[in-house]
């Protein structure tokens, strides 16, 4: 299949046969699969398609023309940068352009004013190299620097780092888009002029429409420029260590190291990370799935599997893990005090420091989240939880008790609750939930699960994260708000009245539910007998 060969030309006629292309081999290329996140779930066989064609833009006038093209011929399209959100980010219609981002790779860096403005094809890898020679750092998202820059600001965007930086929303500032029928809309100071440092002013901040916590999918427009926030680092070279795949960046331990600490409880580990917070001290602090030391460990899934397998609910129940990333942001002397107190915290609650590796492999620079899938081929975050530290603290133990109950499919983590971490100096607690599975075997009960947990949240009253684009609006849309699925589907219907921008976001997990048979017996909602899209 491919899109009209009228559309086809006027698009050609655009960028050049180069950078388009309609060839089925190359399109199928874009497809999500085999493998990694979300891989083989009833989502990705039931919504993703093969694209119709393939086009590459160069600038923001390339962006505008491509998508007014797409409103004249009722071409539906779909933005795509590095992809890495599995099949949320392909496409889901029948003819679809997939619109790839990867020529829009200029940066620039504003040393005075510190920040970059980077368009969507730049990764966080070469952005962080320039940042940390003038001395700066910016947040790279838990999944490594692989990923673009702009998509991940847009959505999701956290990581441990975010202890001292801040979420995502908050180091957005001047932002240039082109919205779903072709305008270009600016925010922040980037709409009275050329200079993007200030994101809540002078001109109207419209960020909330992007993303919120999470986003919703490039569904209400192709953001083609991003200003972010560079905070200061310290002055330290941080250099490159190992051998492919197992690479990282060594730490100067005199200014950057990572302390693990076991403590006693539960209770001690939440203790521990109100007291950082409190005390406004490290980069990152955060308790990660046990299993993920087992990952570290293992040179391949046999030995991970040697591992891990020789552990049970008993053996990892009292194992809590507190891991710190201190860094000495003024001087060694900093560092030293920073390390004392965080060792009166840890005395306090009867903990103990544990050997960690001096490397940085995911969060600085680096990129091994291709490691996290090894175990069985495929994995998730099935929900994130941004609130309070105690909010975050419930959430896991809930989500594990449910997973056992679909445990065959998923690997068995004998009860783990996951990942949590604090962000904004103690003032917001996060966790999230994982979970891994065999692509080869039956994936329904993974599909199964992730409805089931919006249906906890919802009677547990967990705020979550992955509203929208990730679990069905109309399930969530009356409990959360209230309403607010109104409130979205009349955005969506404003700015793009064709539904031509990445269809059938953001109901498309409402979608889902009703094409694939073996969800249906566990829907109990309400859904209105035709969703406002139009044919």
């Amino acid at each position: 299949m491919a899109i009209a060969k009228e559309a086809y030309k006027a698009l050609e006629s655009l960028v050049g046969s180069e950078f388009i292309t309609d060839d089925p081999v190359l399109c199928e290329g874009y497809r999500s699969g085999p493998g990694g996140y979300e891989s083989a779930t009833g989502y990705e066989k039931v919504m993703t398609k093969i694209p119709g064609a393939v086009i590459l833009p160069r600038t923001t006038e390339d962006v505008q023309k491509i998508v007014k093209i797409c409103n004249r011929y009722k071409v539906a399209y779909v933005p795509w940068s590095t992809g890495f959100y599995g099949p949320r980010s392909h496409c889901h219609v029948e003819n679809e352009l997939l619109i790839d981002m990867k020529r829009m790779r200029d940066f620039e860096i504003d040393e005075k004013h510190w920040y970059a403005t980077v368009q969507p094809g730049v990764t966080y890898s070469p952005l962080q190299a320039e940042c940390l020679k003038r001395g700066g750092y910016v947040v790279v998202g838990g999944g490594g620097a692989q990923v673009s820059v702009v998509a991940n600001m847009i959505c999701d965007g956290w990581s441990p780092l975010s202890l001292r930086i801040g979420f995502p929303h908050r180091r957005i500032l001047g932002l240039e888009m082109v919205l779903p029928e072709g305008e270009i809309l600016k925010m922040g100071s980037l709409a009275v002029h050329d200079d993007a440092f200030w994101g809540e002013g002078i001109g109207p901040d419209l960020r909330g429409m992007l993303r919120g916590y999470t986003g919703v999918l490039g569904c209400l427009g192709i953001v083609t420029k991003l200003a972010l926030k560079i905070l200061p680092f310290q002055p330290e070279e941080l250099k490159p260590t190992g051998i492919s795949p197992n690479t990282g960046l060594a730490l100067p331990t005199n200014r950057v190291k990572w302390l693990n600490f076991q403590v006693p409880s539960k209770e001690a580990e939440t203790k521990v990370m109100y007291e950082i917070g409190r005390a406004e001290i490290a980069g990152a602090v955060t308790k990660v799935p046990l299993f993920w030391r087992a990952i570290a460990k293992a040179e391949g899934k046999e030995e991970f599997w040697d591992i891990w397998g020789k552990e049970s609910e008993e053996t990892i129940k009292n194992f809590h893990i507190v891991r710190v990333l201190l860094i000495g942001y003024t001087s060694e002397a900093q560092m030293r005090y920073d390390e004392a107190v965080l060792n009166d915290i840890v005395k306090e609650v009867g903990g103990v420091q544990r050997p960690t590796k001096p490397i940085d492999q995911s969060w600085i620079k680096n990129a091994d989240s291709a490691g996290m899938w090894l175990m069985c081929g495929a994995y998730v975050s099935v929900d994130y939880v941004i609130e309070s530290i105690p909010h975050a603290d419930t959430h896991g133990p809930t989500y594990a008790a449910l997973k056992a109950q679909y445990t065959p499919p998923f690997m068995p983590d004998y009860g783990d609750p996951g990942w949590t971490m604090v962000c904004e100096a103690g003032h917001q607690g996060y966790s999230e939930y994982l979970v891994y599975w065999d692509p080869d075997e039956d994936t329904n009960p993974v599909d199964q699960f992730y409805v089931e947990t919006s249906k906890m949240n919802i009677r547990d009253r967990y705020y979550t994260s992955l509203l929208a684009s990730h679990q069905p609006l109309y399930l969530t849309g009356p409990k959360y708000g209230p309403n607010y699925h109104e409130w979205l589907l009349k955005v969506k219907g404003e700015f793009d009245p064709q539904w031509v921008c990445h269809p059938p976001v953001p109901l498309a997990h409402d979608e889902f539910v009703e094409r694939a048979e073996w969800m249906k017996p566990i829907k109990d909602w309400e859904t209105p007998e035709k969703f406002p899209i139009p044919e």
